[in-house]
């Protein structure tokens, strides 16, 4: 047995033993970096038109990279992602077939993630108790030379990760609060506002607004905009007068 393949089995053996999941994480990402890997995300992809900000369960990416992302709503033109939809497999970035790299935007979206140290990567698909599906990605600087030996070794870890992953978060459930712009977004949402007007009041771009909004339903496990308001009153996150106040900004 070589002593990658150690490292790998090793790992697996700590993983139950890690007392958080920052820890855990840690030693995926150093274990991974002996097969090229510097970053990595475990999330949900998103289905229709929904956001996959609401669906990241940890996220090691350049933070400059994934905020860019999520406000071009790139999830849809990554080739890598409409491959997954499609087969469920797991599989290298740059491997990834011409119909899916041939849609509009995709081109962008790869060479943007490029600049920001992430030229390519492997994702495995997972399937979680929260999304349809979800996949850890990793990705680095360099063109990957990934052998079947090296991409098995890597489906194990991202398994066995997620699996840690879900449990712990079983246990030790939390709510997530909104932030204030957040509870300022509901607010004038509730007003009868749209995306569109909110942006314009608070100086900021559509698909912005449309980012707060899935993260609102999302930490208050809302179905919609007004369900989102009764449970934000029933949570404390906003107030019966705060309410009236942007109720009373219609007229």
């Amino acid at each position: 047995m070589s002593a990658q393949d150690a490292g790998v089995f090793e790992f697996i053996e700590r993983v139950d033993n890690h007392v958080s999941i920052d820890g855990l994480l840690d030693d995926l990402l150093q274990v991974v970096a002996g097969y090229g890997f510097q970053h990595m995300i475990y999330t949900g992809l998103p289905a229709g038109d929904s956001s996959i900000a609401p669906l990241v369960k940890s996220n090691r990416f350049p933070q400059a990279w994934w905020d860019r992302y999520v406000e071009s709503d790139y999830a849809k033109s990554d080739a890598v992602c409409q491959q997954v939809f499609s087969r469920v497999e797991p599989l290298v970035w740059s491997e990834v077939d011409e119909r899916f790299t041939a849609i509009d935007g995709a081109a962008r979206v790869a060479g943007e993630a490029a600049e920001h140290g992430l030229a390519d990567g492997y994702v495995v698909p997972l399937f979680s108790r929260d999304e349809w599906l979800s996949v850890m990605s990793f990705g680095g600087a360099d063109k990957l030379l990934l052998n079947p030996r090296d991409r098995g070794a890597i489906n194990l870890m991202a398994i066995y990760t997620s699996s840690m992953i879900e449990r712990r978060q079983r246990k030790q459930p939390g709510r997530a609060r909104l932030s204030a712009r957040e509870r300022e977004v509901l607010l004038w949402t509730s007003a009868g506002k749209s995306c569109w007007e909110i942006s314009v009041i608070l100086n900021v771009s559509e698909q912005t607004v449309r980012f707060h909004t899935a993260q609102i339903r999302a930490k208050l496990n809302a179905s919609n905009t007004t369900h989102a308001v009764v449970r934000a009153l029933q949570q404390g996150e906003i107030t019966l007068g705060q309410l009236a106040d942007s109720l009373g900004d219609i007229h």
